[in-house]
């Protein structure tokens, strides 16, 4: 993932979260809409930890999020 890639995705994320607040649940959420909310939540703190991990230079722990941002990703479009 470039430096823009990494950008737009934190981009696009954070444009997810603030979907999630635009519309606020009538009532009580079922499960799978709750997992859905928790893993976009989850997406955009991993992009941060990849950016992070980019700057410190440490790049074991950028492979490690890039590759749980990809599963993340995944499920979230799956579940739209």
């Amino acid at each position: 993932m470039t430096d823009e890639e990494l950008q737009e995705a934190i981009n696009d994320a954070n444009s997810d979260v603030n979907c999630l607040s635009l519309f606020p649940p009538a009532g009580p959420l079922p499960d799978p809409e709750i997992r859905r909310r928790e893993m976009i939540l989850l997406r955009q703190l991993t992009l941060y930890k990849i950016e992070d991990a980019r700057k410190q230079n440490k790049k074991d722990v950028e492979l490690f999020n890039t590759v749980i941002y990809g599963l993340m990703t995944s499920f979230v479009k799956s579940h739209q």
